[in-house]
């Protein structure tokens, strides 16, 4: 069976290990939350958005144009999309990008301001996207070095396919950021130990930064460890994405599960003093500073979505509204929300807490 994304940060974690959430430099944290929300004085960064994936509708049964449709009424100032690799180039030299043209043209219809992810690797599970041609023929499994290092015709495919997709979308008014890989230096579980190294990334940005049309912009990912930050990986993946990059994201997730103990993890102080800190730097170095994925739906063990029952201890409406707050507070300019497909998929079950605290969110006050 395939690890989930939910054992991936708690590689090396005992299954009892449990952490108090400590809020970055805040008066409120995730742990000290006040009972009822709704009467919390709300704030907001600068940009709000979220990831949407119809890979992730695909999973929970839902129609992703009506989906999309749905969460571009929400008024988030940006959103983040996927050149998923499989479906654009699911025969090798031939490119399908209806799906993506589509989305892009419904973005910049709603006016919303797009960052493209594209690569090997792109958010949402199994992280890794490739066609079933790439994956029979060459080296894609799990190894101690860099897969690009160890799979170079790989490593020439994908930059072919970057650049044929970047090539094709550039023009798009909607696009503002090309985000090249997801967490591409951390070795993950949920990517089977996969990543790729600082010299081929960079020469991805490289690339793509050759192809940029007017005022676009570079994004790199960085994964955080839980329950604090593992600096002999995390350190290197913001140093090198630092040089390369024009904004770098960060991952915050503030309640996963231990294993399958039926213990959660939560994020000790370390982790939130080092955001903190990456923050000042991406700042005095005149990068912006980017919450990439912020948690805001469930993250339950054995499950790729946690949808048989409306309520899950790892995440609620309440946890999302304080960790948006928290994050605007730390100066962070742009956060992205992750799960606008399963607030969706709890709409159409008649319930509209998420939907409708989400939407709250994006209404409040800029700090």
């Amino acid at each position: 069976m395939r690890s989930t994304r939910r054992q991936i940060l708690l590689a090396g974690l005992t299954a009892g290990s449990a952490g108090l959430v400590s809020a970055i430099r805040s008066p409120i944290s995730i742990a000290q939350s006040p009972p009822n929300p709704v009467f919390q004085r709300l704030i907001r960064p600068a940009y709000l958005g979220t990831t949407f994936s119809p890979l992730q509708c695909y999973y929970i049964g839902l129609d992703f144009r009506a989906a999309f449709r749905e969460i571009c009424t929400l008024g988030f100032d940006r959103i983040r999309l996927c050149a998923y690799w499989h479906e654009i180039e699911s025969q090798q030299g031939q490119f399908d990008f209806s799906t993506l043209d589509w989305l892009l043209a419904e973005a910049e219809r709603c006016k919303i301001d797009v960052v493209l992810a594209v690569g090997m690797k792109v958010p949402r599970w199994p992280e890794f996207h490739f066609p079933s041609w790439v994956s029979d023929r060459y080296e894609t499994g799990a190894g101690d070095r860099a897969l690009d290092l160890r799979s170079p015709a790989l490593a020439e495919l994908a930059l072919t396919f970057v650049n044929t997709v970047v090539n094709h979308c550039r023009y798009s008014p909607a696009i503002k950021y090309w985000q090249i890989e997801n967490e591409p230096f951390t070795q993950l579980e949920i990517a089977g130990g996969r990543f790729l190294s600082p010299e081929f990334v960079q020469g991805q940005v490289s690339l793509v930064r050759s192809r940029l049309w007017q005022n676009q912009k570079i994004l790199l990912t960085n994964a955080i460890h839980l329950p604090k930050p593992k600096l002999t990986e995390d350190l290197p993946a913001f140093q090198n994405s630092l040089l390369a990059a024009d904004a770098v994201g960060f991952n915050v997730y503030t309640k996963v599960p231990a294993g399958n103990s039926g213990a959660y993890v939560e994020p000790h102080r370390a982790f939130w003093d080092q955001l903190h800190d990456w923050q000042i730097q991406l700042s005095n170095a005149g990068k912006e500073s980017w919450i990439a994925e912020a948690q805001a739906e469930p993250w339950e063990p054995r499950k790729l979505v946690a949808l048989d029952k409306p309520d899950f201890p790892s995440a609620s409406p309440k946890r999302m509204q304080v960790l948006v707050n928290t994050l605007a507070r730390s100066n962070y300019s742009t956060v992205l929300l992750w799960g606008c497909e399963y607030w969706v998929w709890h709409k159409t079950q008649g319930r509209n807490l998420w939907w409708w605290t989400a939407k709250q969110i994006i209404q409040s006050s800029k700090e």
